[in-house]
């Protein structure tokens, strides 16, 4: 993950969530392409598990994004390797776009479809909303990542905490458990070393 004065801008997670990020809006979507509604209420438990378990994936992913930002903060002034937004020209609404949808489904769209199709109120995790409104202050901050070229240039969002090179390395050691067992989604077990 870092050789000499460089170090990777993804420790390795792409591999692991590469078929649920983005994944919520699109299975939402063909959801309510159904036209039925009793089919959309028959469905709707199904439907709302699959979301759930694709949501945990996402925010997961999201909050080994912010422990790996952190940890490499360790390293002065390294070169990032491997990060295939530099140079890129977006516009903000582009990279936060998905974290976007993603806070907006959880605060309303969910909320509002649990109540209407199963009469039942929806509690997201606690751990979700922060993760995803840090991680999207985390993009702005860092303009979609297309400027980050050495670790140095990383800025991390204040609402995170400030931690020890010791700290740092209890991270990496969850990241690199998380990787060896190929499931990002137990890095939300460790929420409380970024979030008090």
């Amino acid at each position: 993950m870092k050789s000499e004065n460089k170090i990777l801008f993804d420790p390795g997670y792409a591999p692991l969530v590469i078929d649920s990020i983005g994944q919520v809006g699109y299975t939402y979507y063909m959801f309510c392409a159904v036209p039925d509604v009793k089919l959309k209420r028959l469905n709707f438990l199904h439907i709302f598990n699959k979301l759930q378990k694709l949501l945990k994936t996402n925010i997961a992913f999201y909050l080994g994004c912010l422990m790996w930002a952190s940890y490499i903060k360790k390293f002065d002034n390294y070169q990032i390797e491997g990060n295939k937004l530099f140079g890129e020209d977006c516009k903000e609404e582009e990279y936060t776009s998905e974290i976007d949808f993603l806070i907006d489904f959880i605060e309303n769209q969910l909320p509002r479809d649990c109540k209407y199709y199963q009469s039942k109120k929806y509690l997201p995790d606690e751990r979700y909303l922060p993760i995803l409104k840090t991680y999207r202050d985390f993009l702005v901050l860092n303009k979609g990542f297309v400027e980050c070229e050495n670790t140095n240039q990383i800025v991390l969002p204040k609402s995170i905490k400030q931690l020890s090179d010791n700290e740092k390395d209890k991270l990496n050691e969850k990241i690199e458990k998380a990787l060896a067992n190929k499931n990002v989604d137990e890095l939300l077990d460790w929420y409380n070393l970024l979030f008090d």
